[in-house]
């Protein structure tokens, strides 16, 4: 865990997580084959979803892990970012301890740990290119305050990522939470005794009760795990947020949002049988939204994810508008790259590789964060993914190799004009830069 000014506030929390460190994750787990999870603690994701920068060398940059508990996130940043330099932070000298055996343990030497708190980062007199705050903001009491002091050891082009329990997703669980409070259950460290009042609580209560039906599994194992109930029920200092609260910390922090992390997943078009045939009034206000008010419509309608996860950062640049790149510059200055998540992803690059499969790839059981179905038939496939395994290509090689592999349409073997090939090849690579499997660059 890590803190801010107020350390009477944190005692509860510490005493929990030095009682039970969190995550229970084995140090010998090597947490290396979660490619979504590797992809969003990329550094390379982040500041391409900033301002469009390609970073392919991370030999000089520093990743600051705040609340890095048992070093299971602070792995991952290790595997997602070869070369940078990781530091974990947190208040528990037990989760620190082990944080450290476990990057020990998979052989990551670029590593230190420290136990300091938040309002203490000042001290280690280094500044970051990427700042992971994961599950701690929401149990802190001054949002706005701790996001000012993780900016102040932030670089200036560095990119924050935290996130927030959604207030309305977790509302039931903080109906329980208020409910073992005025039971007397948090008043110290929930321990044995807490947890056994809450689990024959939990097994009196009829299964349709609402508060049973919406916040208890009925999976035993989960029942059975202190760390769930812990995490979720008797959870000390927790706290829901919603977006507007969110953007407003930002403001008071003067840190500006980049986009959720899973931005993908936040797309109001797909609330709609038919988003392309809503009334005027809603089609024109959400197209003509800027970015917060269309995330806020989405949180409303669907609040079906537990936490708001973030990237944010100083005041940002203008962002490219790739528009400019199709108009403006020839076709062989325009420079395609896989992203090194995607192009490291051995069970992607088998797929592609495999000339005896011909039924279509769904990109999505691949990279289940770009959030939706993604069927891709083997000719796109091997136009566009089979090239960039070994480089990055220009637009015009990748236009020519698909008029050699498709110079004619299927259904009347009519030949396919290079005009009408550049514009199916700017749709698809369009589409998927937006969906983080592809990043775009000018030269010169």
């Amino acid at each position: 865990m890590a803190g801010n000014g107020d350390r009477n506030y944190l005692d509860k929390t510490l005493q929990q997580f030095e009682s039970y460190p969190y995550p229970d994750i084995p140090i010998e787990d090597p947490l290396n084959k979660d490619v979504e999870q590797l992809y969003k603690s990329s550094l390379v994701t982040a500041r391409y979803r900033r301002d469009k920068k390609i970073i392919t060398d991370l030999e000089d940059c520093a990743i600051l892990d705040v609340a890095c508990g048992t070093g299971a996130t602070t792995l991952q940043l290790a595997w997602a970012n070869p070369g940078a330099k990781i530091v974990g932070v947190d208040i528990s000298p037990e989760s620190v301890k082990i944080a450290e055996k476990r990057l020990r343990y998979h052989g990551f030497e670029n590593t230190e740990f420290h136990v300091l708190a938040i309002a203490d980062l000042n001290e280690l007199n280094q500044k970051f290119d990427l700042i992971n705050a994961s599950d701690v903001l929401y149990l802190l009491p001054n949002l706005a305050l701790t996001l000012k002091q993780l900016a102040q050891v932030l670089q200036p082009d560095g990119v924050l990522r935290g996130n927030l329990h959604s207030y309305y997703q977790r509302f039931n669980y903080y109906r329980a939470q208020t409910l073992f409070q005025r039971m007397g259950l948090m008043e110290d460290n929930p321990e044995e005794t807490e947890l056994g009042i809450a689990r024959g609580f939990y097994a009196a209560l009829r299964d349709e009760v609402n508060l049973k039906a919406t916040t208890w599994s009925s999976d035993q194992e989960k029942i059975d795990n202190d760390q769930w109930i812990l995490m979720n029920h008797l959870f000390q200092n927790d706290k829901g947020y919603t977006l507007p609260e969110l953007f407003d910390a930002l403001a008071q922090s003067d840190l500006a949002l980049v986009d959720m992390v899973d931005w993908q997943k936040w797309d109001w078009r797909k609330l709609f049988k038919e988003p392309d045939n809503l009334p005027a009034y809603l089609a024109m206000g959400l197209e003509n939204a800027d970015r917060e008010e269309q995330l806020c419509f989405y949180e409303l309608v669907q609040p079906d994810k537990r936490l708001l996860d973030f990237w944010c950062s100083h005041p940002l640049p203008s962002k490219k508008d790739f528009s400019e790149y199709w108009l403006e510059r020839p076709l062989e200055e325009i420079i395609v790259h896989l992203h090194p998540r995607v192009e490291n992803f051995a069970p992607f690059r088998q797929a592609i590789l495999d000339q005896g499969k011909l039924m279509p790839l769904n990109l999505s059981h691949c990279f289940p964060f770009i959030g939706q179905d993604s069927w891709l038939d083997r000719t796109l496939l091997t136009t566009l993914y089979a090239p960039l395994l070994e480089s990055s290509q220009t637009l015009e090689s990748l236009v020519s190799r698909f008029l050699r592999i498709r110079p004619f349409y299927p259904a009347d073997l009519t030949p396919v004009r290079a005009d009408e090939a550049t514009k199916l090849m700017i749709g698809m690579i369009a589409e998927q830069e937006e969906w983080g499997l592809l990043m775009l660059e000018a030269e010169g």
